[in-house]
C-alpha cells in the first residue's frame, strides 16, 4: 500500500479479476461485509455522535479549527477524513483499495467530502431515485461507497439497490423492493453512483448511521487488474436485449478500448443466448455504432 499524502491518493494491487469487473459492470454494486474492525466502528459511531474529541492528523490549507468544528457538526462531517485511525482502517482498509484500484485505476484519488445519513429509527423507506448529477455513461470515473459502522440488518433500514439500473434511468413503483446492502458493522457497499437506490424502509428501533462517499480515478483506464487466462471477451456474459451493449462499452471503456468499441445490432455480440450453435456475429467488429447513452436516437444506437 502507498499512500501519497500530498496528492491524497493511495495505490495497491487490484484484487478483481476480469470476470468480478465485468460483474460490476452488469450489476452496479458490489458488498464488502463486515471488513472494518469492530472497535474502530465504534469510534466512527462515537465521533459521529460527538462523544469523543477530534484529533485531525493536519488541518488542510486554508482552513481553521474553528472551520474543522464547524464542518464535524454538519451533515457533511468530511473532517473524520483527517483521523489518522479512519484513514488507516477505513479510508485506507485493503478490501476496499484492492477494489478501487481494479475499478479506478492507479493512484487513487481519496475521498475529499462525506455525507452522514443518519436515521432514528423506524422510519418509512425514501422513493426510488438515482442520485443528483448523475452521469449515464461508459466512463467510470468515480465510484460511491456506503460505509454502515453499526449492525444494520433488514429491520434498520439500510440502502437497497436495484441491480442494473445504474446504465439508464430508470423508475420503480415504490412498493417495489430492490436489494438490501445489509450486514454486520464495518459493511461497505461500493456502488456505480448512478444506480437507483433508496434508503429502505426500518422497523426496529434505534439510530442507523451510513457514510457515503466518493473515490476517484487520476490515471487513464487499462486492462490492469487480474487478467483470467480463459477470459473470453467474444463470448463473456454482458447482459441481455437493451443491457448488454451498454455494459460491453462501460468494460471495453475500462479495458482503455471505449473508442474503438462498436456493435451491429440484433442478434450481434455482445448479446448471446445459450440456444445458438456459433458465436455471435459483429465480434471486433470496426464499423457499426457506439450505444446511445443520450438516449437521443429511437432505436437506441449513436452514430
Amino acid at each position: 500500500m502507498i499512500h501519497d499524502k500530498a496528492n491524497h491518493t493511495c495505490d495497491c494491487e487490484p484484487t478483481l479479476t476480469d470476470s468480478q469487473v465485468l460483474d460490476f459492470c452488469r450489476e452496479g454494486y458490489l458488498l464488502l461485509e463486515g471488513v472494518v474492525p469492530d472497535e474502530i466502528n465504534r469510534r466512527t459511531c462515537d465521533y459521529l455522535e460527538g462523544k469523543i474529541p477530534a484529533n485531525p492528523s493536519y488541518i488542510p490549507d486554508g482552513m481553521t479549527q474553528a472551520d474543522l468544528e464547524r464542518i464535524r457538526a454538519s451533515h457533511e462531517p468530511s473532517t473524520i477524513f483527517l483521523e489518522a485511525w479512519f484513514i488507516e482502517h477505513v479510508l485506507l482498509n485493503p478490501q476496499v483499495t484492492g477494489v478501487m484500484r481494479s475499478l479506478l485505476g492507479a493512484n487513487v484519488g481519496l475521498p475529499i467530502l462525506a455525507s452522514h445519513h443518519n436515521v432514528e429509527c423506524p422510519s418509512p423507506a425514501q422513493g426510488w431515485h438515482h442520485d443528483a448529477d448523475h452521469i449515464f455513461g461508459p466512463e467510470l470515473n468515480f465510484v460511491e461507497v456506503f460505509y454502515f459502522p453499526q449492525d444494520t440488518p433488514v429491520e434498520l433500514g439500510p440502502t437497497e439497490l436495484v441491480p442494473g439500473s445504474h446504465i439508464a434511468p430508470t423508475k420503480r413503483p415504490n412498493e417495489e423492493n430492490g436489494v438490501y446492502a445489509e450486514g454486520p458493522a464495518g459493511t461497505i457497499g461500493i456502488h456505480h453512483q448512478s444506480i437507483l437506490h433508496r434508503r429502505g424502509v426500518s422497523t426496529a428501533k434505534g439510530r442507523r448511521h451510513m457514510l457515503k462517499y466518493n473515490y476517484w480515478r487520476t490515471s487513464p483506464p487499462q486492462r490492469d487488474w487480474i487478467v483470467e487466462p480463459d477470459f473470453d471477451l467474444q463470448s463473456a456474459y454482458y447482459g441481455g436485449h437493451n443491457q448488454a451493449r451498454y455494459v460491453a462499452h462501460m468494460f471495453y471503456w475500462l479495458c482503455g478500448k471505449g473508442e474503438e468499441y462498436r456493435v451491429i445490432g440484433g442478434q450481434a455480440w455482445p448479446w448471446t443466448s445459450p440456444n445458438q450453435i456459433r458465436p455471435s456475429y459483429g465480434f471486433g467488429s470496426v464499423r457499426g455504432y457506439q450505444p446511445d447513452w443520450r438516449k437521443h436516437n429511437q432505436d437506441g444506437y449513436a452514430v
